[in-house]
């Protein structure tokens, strides 16, 4: 595990009564379902934190975001909302709170301002990138367009809001195939992730040629066909039946090798529906997070096989950071975009709604 990040403030927490403390560490005992790892003394330390962030919320009218790669204290204690890229921008554009909390990689954060840039967003972490998002910049993007003239561009969602603002649509994890296939021509690029983008190529081949970027997610990267193929040996010998989800971030061997490839809320549901079914042997191609979802909400008999890998960006966040943010966020923790580069992000991002809906 890596080690805690540098908090950016002194936090003096509020006192709450023992009985407080207890009641809320019971719950987070209940919900996160990881009875060695979050016991209730460990529950009783966080519960002073989790108690206050709810408080302030309420109080202040915020509403908390979180992704499904951050830690069980933060999506199960005090998020609002918890899903994968493509419903949390949803989630942030239609909001009633005039305040969002976006506990996330900063990506996810500017996008959120994309699509209601009339709100404030507060990004806890603005030291939290993405080895996608690093990777490109826009004017990667203007030299791609240049070398491939008027034809279209489709950006992941894990792309800066500069990179957004110089592309034709954006696409996330469960929609890309969708998308890209309703693109106008013959062809069409794809940026920054050369994995989904040789799933593209694939998919579309003999339908649209596809100029794929040379980046990608340095936790999905790590994933091989060979491996898998390593697991399931292992497991037919043992009379054990693998079935594999994984995310469409993973090179293509990993994909072939899968029996379902799907945003990580899609791979969430296969999962509980294959345990529901009696199918509980089941191995995940994604980062931690998306496991520890799907162990908090089971309900049935669930044997998770095989090592995920952690995104280090994505753990950078602590209910601490999340707390300091409500009080007194500093100017870094504010998310400012100018506003050409908002309005032209924004009608990628309102394309993609359009498309995928």
């Amino acid at each position: 595990m890596p080690s805690p990040p540098q908090q950016r403030g002194i936090i003096v927490s509020k006192l709450y009564s023992e009985v407080d403390i207890y009641a809320e560490a019971e719950r987070l005992y209940g919900v996160i379902q990881q009875r060695e790892r979050w016991t209730i003394d460990m529950c009783k330390t966080i519960a002073p934190l989790t108690l206050e962030i709810n408080d302030l919320k309420k109080k202040n009218d915020v509403f908390i975001i979180a992704h499904s790669y951050q830690t069980p204290d933060i999506i199960y204690g005090v998020a609002d909302e918890v899903s994968d890229s493509y419903s949390l921008s949803k989630a942030a554009r239609d909001a009633s709170q005039q305040t969002i909390l976006f506990s996330s990689v900063r990506f996810m954060a500017e996008t959120a301002k994309i699509v209601s840039p009339h709100k404030t967003v507060l990004h806890p972490s603005p030291d939290a990138g993405c080895s996608l998002s690093d990777g490109i910049n826009g004017q990667d993007v203007r030299n791609l367009k240049e070398r491939y003239p008027n034809i279209p561009v489709a950006c992941y969602i894990n792309t800066t809001a500069e990179v957004k603002a110089e592309c034709d649509v954006c696409v996330t994890s469960s929609n890309y195939l969708t998308i890209c296939e309703k693109l106008p021509g013959e062809k069409l690029i794809f940026v920054p992730d050369k994995f989904m983008g040789k799933h593209l190529q694939k998919s579309l081949e003999g339908k649209k040629e596809v100029i794929v970027y040379d980046g990608e997610c340095e936790v999905h990267a790590v994933f091989t066909g060979e491996k898998i193929r390593s697991w399931r040996e292992r497991m037919n010998q043992q009379g054990i039946e693998l079935t594999v989800l994984s995310h469409p971030e993973c090179d293509i061997d990993v994909l072939e090798e899968s029996d379902i490839v799907g945003s990580s809320e899609a791979l969430i549901k296969n999962a509980l529906q294959l345990s529901a079914n009696g199918k509980k042997d089941i191995m995940l191609i994604t980062e931690c997070g998306t496991a520890e979802r799907i162990i908090a909400e089971s309900e049935n008999d669930l044997n998770l096989i095989g090592a995920c890998v952690m995104c280090r960006h994505m753990k950078k966040t602590q209910l601490e950071d999340i707390l300091q943010a409500l009080k007194n966020p500093m100017p870094e923790q504010i998310i400012e975009i100018d506003k050409n580069i908002i309005d032209k992000a924004r009608m990628s991002l309102e394309e993609m709604f359009r498309l995928a809906e």
